[in-house]
């Protein structure tokens, strides 16, 4: 039965991506309005599953890179992805059958969905990270062999700008480049690919996961307790793990600093309850990274690490944390297609600087005699 993303639907596909944005990807509440009111002008998107999407057909992976800060103080029109799109099938000579994601983490998982609407095309149930990263790289896209290039970016709907180049760190390099000299935010393409290429390369029926995340986490009153009951139901029935919860307790100090446009930093939590007398660190780079306790490692990326307000299970990002603030923190396993080689050699630990060897959650949870 062929399903449709309707504005509804985007609330559920909003509040899902929160907690897979491990932190960062950005403040869905704009995109979300966003959607729901260019889905009301064009009506339901069809949200199509890769394994029904034609080998030689092709798919355009959509995003907006940039400040999110920056973005929701200079709106789009949502024209700017649109373009974008058509920018990519006049310089590859091609017609797209449908539209798909980067990133599902934060607000990256609705862009696709306002492209799609304002293009008449279907959304493609898949997207390159899994959960929210920093830089275009990475992706499985880009782990799998697939070329970022030709890649299109704008922040108005009459001027665009082609990057080109055959190796994706360049285009991340150029594309950043051009955002700043922009002002801050625009809208990207790129990755185009063909059907058989996205089940290859692609993390698939992320829409779908995130979705039923969302529609779970509907109700209106919710503590940190039953959001993680919910979220172990949700995941264990999916290409993610189970989440563990790792701590709760009190934000007793936080370092935050701006270094390179990346807001990089730590916090340390002050346990309670059954876990007083217990700290754990939590280091972050965009998004939350490393968790030690005292000289071990509890997890790292590319497992997905979530702050949650105790009071509410909401998932705090980097911006958003305040000292003396009653939290959870939490591990998901993220999906096995990041725990590869290639993929870690792309978004492992020591991708971000950490001198770690990724091992997953649910391992480490055992070398250190703890089965969460």
């Amino acid at each position: 039965m062929k399903r449709y993303i309707d504005e509804k639907t985007v609330s559920s596909l909003a509040r899902g991506a929160m907690y897979l944005g491990s932190g960062g990807g950005g403040d869905v509440k704009l995109m979300e309005l966003m959607a729901k009111r260019i889905i009301k002008e064009n009506g339901p998107i069809p949200l199509i599953s890769p394994f029904r999407f034609p080998d030689e057909e092709w798919v355009i992976p959509v995003a907006v890179m940039g400040s999110p800060t920056i973005f929701s103080e200079r709106l789009p029109s949502g024209n700017e992805l649109k373009k974008v799109v058509e920018t990519i099938e006049k310089e590859k000579n091609i017609a797209a059958s449908a539209i798909t994601g980067i990133e599902i983490g934060g607000m990256n998982a609705i862009s696709p969905v306002i492209a799609a609407a304002l293009t008449n095309l279907p959304l493609l149930d898949a997207d390159g990270m899994g959960r929210a990263f920093p830089e275009l790289q990475m992706t499985t896209y880009h782990g799998f062999g697939m070329k970022a290039s030709p890649a299109v970016i704008s922040n108005r709907p009459d001027k665009t700008y082609l990057l080109s180049s055959d190796e994706n760190t360049e285009i991340e390099k150029q594309a950043r480049k051009l955002v700043t000299d922009l002002g801050g935010w625009a809208a990207i393409a790129c990755y185009p690919m063909q059907g058989w290429q996205m089940r290859e390369a692609g993390i698939l029926q992320t829409y779908t996961l995130t979705i039923r995340l969302g529609e779970a986490l509907s109700a209106d009153a919710m503590d940190a307790h039953d959001v993680m009951e919910k979220m172990q139901k949700v995941f264990q029935k999916s290409i993610y793990g189970k989440p563990v919860k790792l701590i709760e307790g009190k934000i007793v100090d936080l370092q935050r600093n701006i270094i390179e446009g990346m807001l990089k930093g730590s916090l340390v939590v002050e346990g309670s309850g059954s876990y007083i007398g217990e700290y754990l660190s939590v280091f972050f780079h965009n998004e939350y990274l490393w968790i030690k306790k005292n000289d071990t490692t509890l997890a790292t990326v590319p497992d997905l690490i979530c702050v949650l307000d105790e009071e509410t299970g909401y998932p705090l990002s980097v911006e958003e944390l305040e000292n003396h603030v009653k939290v959870w923190v939490i591990a998901i396993p993220g999906p096995f297609l990041l725990q590869t080689t290639k993929m870690l050699d792309v978004v492992g630990p020591m991708q971000f600087g950490i001198a770690e060897n990724f091992i997953p959650i649910e391992e480490r949870l055992k070398l250190n005699g703890n089965e969460g």
